[in-house]
């Protein structure tokens, strides 16, 4: 389901941006125009990365086996 709404998110900047690049810079929409649907293309590896990279942020920390030292012993 993360993987569906982090698609549909990027898809909708990405279509967003491309929708303002056009309207605001009439000397850029030959090429926009040309490289859109390569952008477009690239939406699902762009989602990924963005989803992947989401998922490992901050849990690094737990993953991690706890160190058993001598001094957390007891006799």
């Amino acid at each position: 389901m993360k993987c569906t709404k982090t698609m549909l998110v990027t898809g909708v900047a990405l279509v967003a941006v491309l929708g303002l690049t056009y309207a605001a810079l009439p000397q850029f929409r030959v090429p926009m125009l040309a490289f859109a649907p390569y952008l477009l293309f690239l939406l699902c590896p762009l989602s990924m990365f963005f989803m992947m990279k989401g998922m490992h942020s901050g849990n690094d920390d737990q993953h991690a086996p706890a160190r058993v030292t001598s001094q957390d012993r007891q006799p």
